[in-house]
């Protein structure tokens, strides 16, 4: 179970300042995060793509990047600084995601995750997320299967 995020911790929509710091997080989460240019974290409204930070005493310790498509959503990428990892950032990441996609109409999410990452595996079971099918050679560099996992979300009041 992941814990509450601190007092001194919230999640936010990306921002331009951010950027620098998501990139850092990103290239230190390698090979396991996805590296994305800096251009897809400040998507416009409508662009059906979102990201958020999460800022624990005013500094960006992770972030989320998502796609919206009618129905469902995908997470694209996600990653928290290793400093703040098990401090409940990353599931207050995953948490505001799928809350915009309820919002959106989504009833399912997904992701993919390399097979042998064993921790993000674990972190997503725990949040309810499943298997639900294989990518064979889907990532690169190196080369490995990708397990697409899904989680069922309730639809909006």
């Amino acid at each position: 179970m992941a814990r509450p995020l601190t007092a001194d911790a919230r999640v936010r929509p990306v921002e331009p300042g951010d950027l620098q710091a998501v990139l850092e997080i990103e290239a230190e989460a390698h090979p396991w995060a996805a590296q994305w240019t800096p251009d897809s974290y400040l998507q416009p409204p409508g662009s059906g793509m979102s990201a958020w930070v999460v800022e624990r005493a005013g500094r960006v310790a992770g972030f989320i990047l998502v796609r919206h498509t009618p129905g469902e959503m995908e997470l694209l990428n996600l990653a928290v600084a290793e400093s703040s990892r098990r401090s409940g950032a990353g599931a207050a990441l995953v948490a505001a995601a799928l809350a915009s996609g309820i919002a959106q109409g989504a009833g399912q999410a997904f992701l993919e995750v390399r097979e042998s990452n064993a921790g993000a595996r674990a972190f997503y079971s725990a949040l309810g997320f499943s298997v639900v099918g294989r990518r064979p050679r889907y990532y690169q560099h190196p080369e490995e299967d990708a397990l697409l996992l899904s989680i069922p979300l309730p639809q909006s009041a």
